[in-house]
């Protein structure tokens, strides 16, 4: 059951990030956002390990990287 806890610590904040950048088409209150979401989360006692919140934390960074590269947050005009 650990396992499943350090896969999705690795995928979800990354998601969440590309996710937000998309609706709100601003990489800076996606992080923001996700970043309360889990705070929350953690504060609330989800997260059984320190590892988990680590891996969520480096998630974030590599959902920010994500958005950066590609350019999610952008609107292209056609």
């Amino acid at each position: 059951m650990d396992l499943y806890w350090y896969m999705m610590a690795m995928v979800v904040p990354a998601v969440t990030v590309v996710a937000f950048a998309r609706l709100t088409r601003n990489k800076y209150v996606a992080v923001i956002l996700t970043f309360i979401l889990f705070g929350v989360s953690i504060y609330r006692g989800f997260y059984n390990t320190e590892w988990v919140i680590f891996l969520d934390a480096l998630s974030l960074v590599l959902g920010y990287m994500l958005v950066e590269i590609y350019e999610i947050d952008k609107v292209k005009e056609e």
